[in-house]
């Protein structure tokens, strides 16, 4: 079987020898050595499907978890896919008001589930609380005051966010954990994978806000993995191609490097600190189909289709600002050239 062809099988998980997998050995292992090294729990490196690197710092392991912050956005921004190629939502120009009702009637009305994928409702978002909300996060993230036009004002909106996993839930007509889990971490066999939520006290009773998920690192290989075949998982077609494919492409004009809740790095722009920030491609030294679902603390699935790669790190903030686009240009750099 093609290496192209190897899917991991449940909790086995085929490795191959870094040579033999078109490395230059000695540079892909001072890669995640580094990598590793800068406050990581772990480094692990696909190619082809299989591992070609897999480093654990003291007290971690394949199996243990840790949160992703906002790297679960990019599994959101799948499961949208997901709703819009089942029919549970019309498609991305859909109002998002038919999710939110309290919208209907409103300015707020011309906000898209694009301009929510995009970062671009305009809403304002200062003052919201993004864990540990003891009300309805729906309702209070949802009253958000608009600041701007729907798609005139580009900005990193985590509460904003939020709001798509109620309309997912909405659009599904069932608790958002069944539908994840029975259209995409359960066919993934993401076994190690919860979202993490709290409960809430709303205006009829509890509620479950939500807030990220916490995963291994052959959990988040799986989805990278899933990402880099253009949505496919053991040959079956998850989420369309076309969706995923504009999901990891420049998503509006006002910050390239965004795509539909996945980083980019086809064109230059900015990272979550907005225009106040610096501007450049989000992973120099790397080919520019790379794209990345990214989290706070340097949680990262970092995928380079042209070089069959998916690179995962998760740990604390890095002490060197640059340690992601560093250790996937090094990781990059260590593929043989033609290999």
């Amino acid at each position: 079987m093609a290496a192209a062809d190897y899917w991991p099988r449940g909790a086995a998980w085929a490795s191959v020898d870094p040579a033999a997998a078109g490395f230059d050995a000695a540079r892909l292992g001072a890669a995640v050595d580094v990598g590793l090294a800068d406050r990581s729990v772990d480094v692990l490196v696909l190619r082809g499907g299989r591992i070609v690197a897999e480093r654990y710092a003291a007290g971690s392991g394949p199996e243990k978890t840790y949160q992703i912050a906002s790297a679960a956005k990019s599994m959101i921004s799948v499961l949208v896919g997901i709703c819009i190629d089942q029919g549970r939502i019309k498609g991305i120009d859909q109002s998002a008001s038919d999710f939110i009702p309290q919208w209907r009637g409103t300015p707020k009305a011309g906000i898209t589930v694009r301009h929510l994928l995009s970062m671009t409702s305009g809403l304002d978002d200062r003052g919201l609380a993004l864990r540990g909300i003891v009300g309805d996060q729906f309702e209070i993230n949802a009253a958000a005051p608009v600041r701007a036009p729907p798609g005139a004002r580009w900005a990193y909106q985590t509460a904003m966010f939020h709001l798509l996993y109620h309309v997912i839930e909405r659009a599904a007509g069932e608790p958002f954990e069944a539908f994840a889990t029975r259209n995409l971490t359960g066919p993934l066999g993401m076994k190690d994978t919860t979202w993490v939520t709290n409960t809430g006290q709303g205006a009829h009773g509890p509620v479950t806000n939500y807030y990220t998920a916490s995963c291994s690192a052959r959990d988040l290989a799986r989805f990278g993995l899933f990402a880099q075949r253009g949505g496919r998982w053991a040959g079956r077609q998850l989420v369309s191609a076309g969706y995923l494919k504009r999901a990891i492409s420049p998503s509006q004009d006002l910050n390239g490097a965004y795509g539909f809740l996945w980083w980019e790095n086809a064109r230059p722009g900015f990272g979550a600190a907005g225009a106040g920030g610096r501007a450049g491609l989000r992973f120099e030294g790397s080919p520019p189909d790379t794209f990345a679902a990214l989290g706070a603390g340097g949680q990262a699935v970092m995928v380079v289709p042209s070089l069959d790669l998916v690179v995962i790190r998760q740990g604390q903030e890095p002490a060197t600002e640059t340690l992601l686009p560093s250790l996937l240009a090094a990781v990059c750099g260590a593929v043989r050239r033609g290999a």
